[in-house]
């Protein structure tokens, strides 16, 4: 298993636990906010206990709602990279 969660990967998390499908491009638009995608609280909270069970890391949800997609993905990688 890969040490990084690509868009590719978070765009499957986001359809499995949030039922919202998006694509790639959506995602990696450095402006992109979940909600523009009908991504609700809930359903990044769902993709984080995704990550945090595939990767066995402890990720706090509370710095990470409202921020762009990207900055989103670039924290929870810097999280799986360091095992925290």
């Amino acid at each position: 298993m890969s040490s990084e969660i690509t868009y590719e990967e978070l765009a499957t998390l986001i359809k499995t636990r949030a039922g919202v499908a998006v694509t790639v491009d959506e995602l990696a638009d450095p402006g992109c906010m979940f909600l523009d995608l009908g991504v609700d609280s809930l359903g990044v909270l769902g993709v984080l206990a995704d990550v945090e069970n595939r990767y066995g890391v402890s990720i706090d949800s509370s710095d990470l709602l409202g921020r762009p997609v990207a900055e989103f993905l670039q924290t929870v990688n810097s999280s799986v990279k360091a095992g925290a």
